[in-house]
């Protein structure tokens, strides 16, 4: 046989050999049932992950604009497809928005049967969902530490103006405190008379005082974005012919939230230049909120109890939790 013919004979089988070595690509279909199986515990975690995040940004947003976090748009805007997974990303996102932001999400109590007017109730009464059982509502609040919360640390945020917001925040509070302190009601005479001895009413602090065109705002439209944002509600009971229609103010479901009964009687100290024992007898009487020793910051009340243990003491941690669920017992007493 000629060298030359037996030579490619040689580099054909040779070639042959190479291609039963390399190893052939895999399809989709040939990976083993472990890759499956890691693959679909990655593609939930990942999704679900992303979920926590895309509802707390949302939850953010809404609060940026005081805008009430409904359970149907976190649905509809957040979860899509995934809304039997409700539960699972609230519970990630609040863990979140605590360890990140010191805020969680609060539902909003529901709404009050006796703000309605007589017609409301007739139609109420008629209807078979006249009773429900949550809100489905929610808006974020702070679970910083008592000792945490002072305008020196946590200030007014910068909406429009860190001017404008810290008046309106201001503004609010103390008229959620005077509807309280006046038991839960105030008549249209009488809100009129307190935004007079406070000189706004005519006009308040607009959101940008800084603003030279409008530095300030008419009282209505102020109270008007108070109702609208659940900070305030506003009863109008329509009378017979001939006389006139009765208004009441109440305090709204997010204010209940944002400025609760320790909130006013924080207030009413700093109104009255501190803590003594005949302002404190007559905040339990009107608010019952905590007893306080009087002339001792919040701050320095706790340290001390934290400085001197009773015996059996079980520990910071644990005097810190028993004080924080007793706070949140309080106030839902309150409530």
């Amino acid at each position: 046989m000629p060298v030359q013919q037996r030579r490619r004979r040689q580099a054909v089988q040779n070639d042959e050999d190479d291609e039963m070595d390399q190893p052939h690509p895999q399809s989709p279909g040939d990976v083993d049932s472990d890759g499956d199986a890691q693959m679909a515990e990655v593609g939930p975690r990942d999704e679900t992950s992303q979920l926590i995040k895309n509802l707390v940004r949302y939850a953010l947003a809404c609060e940026y604009s005081r805008t009430p976090i409904r359970r149907d748009g976190i649905k509809e805007k957040v979860l899509g497809s995934h809304g039997r997974d409700f539960k699972r990303v609230f519970a990630g996102a609040q863990k979140q928005l605590r360890a990140t932001f010191g805020m969680e999400l609060v539902e909003l109590p529901t709404k009050d049967r006796n703000l309605m007017t007589a017609e409301q109730k007739r139609k109420a009464a008629k209807s078979q969902t006249q009773k429900e059982s949550a809100s489905n509502t929610y808006v974020l609040v702070s679970v910083l530490p008592e000792a945490y919360t002072t305008p020196a640390i946590i200030t007014p945020s910068k909406v429009q103006s860190a001017k404008g917001e810290a008046a309106y925040v201001a503004l609010y509070t103390m008229i959620i405190a005077i509807i309280t302190l006046s038991g839960g009601e105030l008549s249209e005479p009488r809100l009129r008379r307190h935004l007079t001895r406070l000189n706004v009413s005519e006009n308040m602090p607009s959101m940008n005082p800084n603003d030279e065109t409008s530095p300030s705002e008419k009282t209505e439209t102020v109270l008007q974005r108070m109702v609208r944002q659940g900070y305030l509600v506003k009863v109008t009971d329509s009378r017979s012919a001939g006389d006139e229609d009765q208004t009441t103010w109440h305090v709204g479901p997010r204010g209940k939230v944002e400025v609760d009964r320790e909130v006013i009687a924080a207030l009413v100290r700093t109104i009255y230049g501190g803590s003594h024992e005949e302002l404190e007898s007559k905040l339990q009487v009107s608010l019952k909120v905590r007893d306080r020793k009087p002339g001792v910051p919040d701050a320095v009340e706790e340290v001390a109890e934290e400085e001197a243990p009773p015996n059996g003491d079980p520990g910071p941690s644990n005097r810190r939790r028993g004080r924080r669920r007793q706070t949140e017992a309080d106030e839902e007493e309150s409530e």
